[in-house]
């Protein structure tokens, strides 16, 4: 028995090192995980009570409530008082005994009418404080007072105290409906009157409406039905996709850790290649089923709703959706199931429990959700900028389908389809890498304790920081920036303002929290910021860099400005800051401009952030600093608060950042950062100066001078020169030797030589 079981451990072991050695999972271990999956979650009742029983019950519920609601809407009978009829008596009759007036329209007999004259009512309480009492109370939902100056003629024209008053209460509901049915009566009765005194005066009552109007809709009925239905249903099959893609998740994940039902599956002849895409096909597959499942429940019971209270039929607006185009939202819903099952796996691998793991799901929701509202705007459609963002793209792209828009659809769906996959294969890349991380799965279950906390920072400090501080400082520099924007109520209106906006948030906000975490955090503020000189050839170079991108930059930032235009009020209001800038001496706009932020934002991005996120050893030194560069390059383009700058901003950290890693030192990214913002500052002074070479370097055009083509082309081939050379460099950053001295070298107790030992 016992040499029977050595022979199945040789053996898991021989098939595990044989899929290894074959670069790629097995799809009959990937199989046998799903099927494992898929049989353990559907003998779950909460699981198929959440996915199939929910959704029968929850639409046919709201839908009720719904007709509930319309039917009190249209047959509830509103209580008004009327005060002061005796001065309508030059009007045309307004009300009855206990009704308004036959002639108006039907909300009329929905309208239930109490009438007091004026004198009754003024006791020792004036009429306006009586009726906001009734109002207030309940006693009627709504008053309308006709004070005594409406009698005469010349007071209705001139005095607003003659003006009729309505008094309601925004609190209640009641009061609302009946607010809304009285003034669409006394817009009737003052229409009628007009007409009236035209009439008696001699005048056509036919003068004052000279023309009639009307609206014709040329959209195809298919496209009509659809206009509502392309907008909501993509939005909430994307909403049940995630959720229904998250409890699986901390099922198969957080569940099975307290099962203690992982580590068997982690020590089986299966990879963790195999075990992620078996737990990603099941993940996918719920939530899929969840999605579809509330989507027709809502379609099905939505249709008989709208039908049966007649709402849309005038506009076909909320009529029954079309069934064939709607298939198009099973094709999209295949890759956004996966990509959010991805997501869904690679953050319950963290949890701990499932109880943690519920804690995941709002921050999931909150960073997904705005790419599912972004369509959801008014004027949002399928633009070649649209497509490039991820969710937003294929969600525009459904809608196209649904509304019978092939053509445009057609034309984006290749960039739809490359942004689609490239997030899917990192979302599942991240899953991956989750499962191969046995700290993350299996991490330190202590309870957290703020003084132990605060203790470990200050006495376990290091040269440099920890990746969570250096995420940390991101985080405060981005949240800093947002508040210090919201508090900016008007831009400034000389120059001497302009610099004080500059310098608040480039020393308050950026560097301030980075000296400040630099000097609490670690022992060494020059190593932790990696101010350290560089192989000397890369400084002049990294000015050289900076020169030759510039044109491949402005180039870029014209093309993202087509993409994505800058709306009319942002550039109205950013016209006077550039002509401060203008007037301004070109020596302090260079400061200004170029200097301070080149040395704030790069001693915090590329200084502190990517020093701690660039903690490595020597298994994992590339997948580090990759991770380095991506997460510093996001937060410095975030740190720009116009789009189009973040999105320049974003590309331009990361090639900053590769100059980081390359040679180990943030004095390189400080030249070619300040290079490249004087150069973009000093733009147009160099264009329209007497330099002989200018001519041959720009052309002016509508928008401002522009590089000439052929300086572009020739300065990008230099640029991509210099970027090999630089990364042909061999980096020795400095957080690699901290970390082998973190595992390598023995700590010597002190107080064994206290004890002579």
């Amino acid at each position: 028995m016992k040499q029977w079981a050595i022979e199945r451990i040789e053996s898991a072991k021989e098939k595990r090192l044989a899929a290894k050695m074959a670069g790629k999972p097995r799809m009959s271990a990937v199989w046998l995980i799903f099927m494992r999956e898929m049989r353990d979650q559907l003998r779950d009742r909460r699981t198929l009570f959440t996915i199939a029983v929910l959704p029968m019950l929850l639409y046919p519920l709201v839908g009720t409530l719904l007709l509930q609601i319309v039917q009190f809407t249209h047959q509830h009978s509103a209580s008004v008082c009327v005060i002061g009829t005796e001065n309508l008596r030059d009007a045309p009759p307004l009300v009855g005994e206990d009704c308004f007036d036959e002639t108006f329209s039907s909300d009329a007999e929905q309208l239930r009418v109490v009438t007091y004259a004026w004198k009754d009512i003024i006791t020792t309480q004036t009429v306006e404080d009586r009726a906001t009492e009734w109002v207030r109370t309940g006693a009627f939902d709504c008053v309308v007072l006709v004070p005594p100056s409406f009698a005469s003629s010349p007071d209705r024209l001139h005095d607003s105290e003659a003006s009729v008053r309505v008094l309601y209460n925004v609190a209640s509901d009641q009061s609302m409906v009946a607010r809304q049915r009285v003034s669409t009566l006394l817009g009737e009765w003052r229409s009628g009157w007009i007409r009236d005194r035209l009439s008696r005066s001699g005048i056509d009552v036919d003068a004052i409406e000279p023309f009639k109007m009307a609206d014709i809709d040329i959209a195809p009925e298919r496209t009509r039905e659809a206009a509502l239905w392309s907008k909501l249903l993509p939005f909430i099959m994307l909403i049940w996709a995630m959720t229904g893609a998250f409890y699986p998740a901390i099922d198969l994940v957080a569940g099975e850790k307290e099962r203690g039902t992982l580590e068997t599956l982690l020590c089986s002849p299966a990879l963790r290649s195999e075990i992620v895409l078996g737990k990603l096909a099941t993940v996918t597959s719920f939530s899929m089923m969840t999605a579809i499942l509330n989507a027709t429940s809502m379609l099905i019971t939505s249709s008989f709703v709208f039908s049966h209270i007649g709402l849309g039929a005038a506009e076909n607006s909320f009529g029954a959706p079309p069934i064939i185009p709607m298939l198009w939202l099973l094709v999209a819903l295949v890759p956004l199931s996966a990509l959010f099952s991805a997501l869904a796996l690679a953050v319950a691998a963290m949890a701990r429990s499932s109880k943690e793991g519920q804690y995941y799901l709002m921050p999931l929701m909150m960073v997904t959700l705005p790419l599912v509202m972004l369509p959801m705007l008014p004027g949002t459609t399928l633009t070649t900028g649209t497509s490039l963002i991820p969710v937003t793209g294929m969600f525009l792209m459904v809608r196209a389908l649904v509304e019978g828009q092939y053509a445009l659809a057609l034309w984006h769906f290749p960039l739809v389809a490359i942004v689609m996959v490239a997030c899917l294969m990192m979302a599942a890349k991240w899953a991956h890498r989750q499962f191969e991380d046995e700290s993350v799965l299996f991490g330190d279950s202590d309870q957290w304790e703020l003084r132990n906390w605060v203790r470990h920072l200050w006495r376990d400090r290091q040269l440099v920081a920890t990746p969570a501080q250096g995420v940390a400082c991101g985080a405060i520099i981005l949240v800093a920036l947002f508040f210090g924007k919201l508090a900016v109520t008007e831009m400034p209106g000389d120059f001497r303002g302009i610099a004080k906006l500059i310098l608040m948030p480039q020393i308050g906000m950026i560097l301030a929290p980075t000296l400040l975490m630099a000097t609490v955090l670690t022992t060494s503020l020059r190593t932790s910021l990696r101010i350290r000189m560089p192989h000397w050839p890369t400084l002049p170079l990294a000015v050289l860099l900076g020169i030759a991108l510039h044109p491949l930059y402005v180039s870029m930032a014209s093309w993202i400005t087509y993409m994505y235009p800058v709306s009319e009020q942002a550039a109205a209001a950013m016209k006077p800051f550039a002509e401060h800038l203008r007037s301004a001496p070109l020596m302090s706009v260079l400061f200004l401009m170029a200097l301070l932020p080149a040395v704030c934002e790069e001693l915090a991005f590329r200084g502190f952030i990517f020093g701690g996120l660039n903690r490595e050893n020597s298994f994992t030194r590339n997948r580090t600093a990759m991770r380095a560069i991506l997460v510093s390059a996001v937060m410095f383009g975030i740190s720009h608060g116009v789009l189009q700058q973040s999105l320049a901003a974003t590309v331009m950290g990361l090639l900053l950042g590769v100059l980081a890693w390359k040679t180990g030192s943030v004095l390189p990214c400080i030249l070619l950062h300040f290079t490249n913002n004087a150069l973009s500052v000093s733009l147009e002074t160099i264009a329209t100066s007497n330099w002989g070479g200018a001519a041959m370097m720009f052309r002016m055009t509508s928008e401002g001078p522009e590089y000439q083509p052929l300086w572009v082309l020739g300065s990008g081939i230099i640029a991509l020169i210099l970027f090999w050379w630089f990364a042909t460099l061999r980096s020795k950053p400095v957080e690699a030797a901290i970390e082998r001295f973190d595992t390598d070298t023995p700590l010597v107790d002190p107080s064994a030589r206290l004890t002579g030992c």
